[in-house]
């Protein structure tokens, strides 16, 4: 297998002992999720190595770090492996991160936040498609009806709505 088909995978406690599992190639970024959440719905053909030293991954703990201490966070998405998006997905995902803490939108509301009122079906397939959880915050945007959806769970999406992540 080649190496930048080789995901390194390394777990952290965080949230009131919630496990989240980031995820490298080389030295990008390419997934953040929550234990349960299955890697390979992002990434089949790759193979996933968990490893226990956490050096490789000190840019991205200290940016999971802040955004648990609700500290602006300054995201290079150069810094990001996202093969699977498109450039119009990616543009989505960029808006995504200028939400403040606490900001939450209707997928209708941020289709007309970005000045594409008529693409709402197309911003919750780019939330759904979103591999990198938290930082890129697609767990602002919420649904009309008040339907808690997220990949990682309604209970997650609900903790961290209530404490304003």
């Amino acid at each position: 297998m080649r190496e930048e088909k080789l995901i390194k995978v390394f777990k952290i406690n965080i949230f009131e002992n919630k496990i989240l599992k980031i995820g490298i190639i080389g030295e990008k970024l390419c997934y953040l999720g929550f234990e349960k959440d299955d890697i390979y719905q992002f990434y089949k053909g790759y193979k996933v190595r968990n490893v226990l030293r956490k050096d490789e991954f000190e840019k991205y703990i200290d940016i999971l770090r802040k955004f648990e201490k609700k500290e602006k966070i300054e995201l290079n998405f150069e810094d990001f492996f996202l093969p699977n998006l498109t450039e119009k997905q990616l543009n989505v995902l960029k808006e995504l991160v200028k939400l403040d803490y606490g900001q939450y939108m209707t997928y209708s509301d941020f289709a007309k936040h970005i000045n594409k009122p008529d693409h709402t079906r197309f911003i919750a397939t780019c939330m759904a498609q979103n591999p990198i959880l938290l930082i890129v915050p697609c767990h602002r945007i919420i649904s009309k009806n008040n339907e808690i959806k997220y990949r990682s769970g309604s209970e997650i999406k609900k903790f961290l709505i209530k404490n304003n992540y």
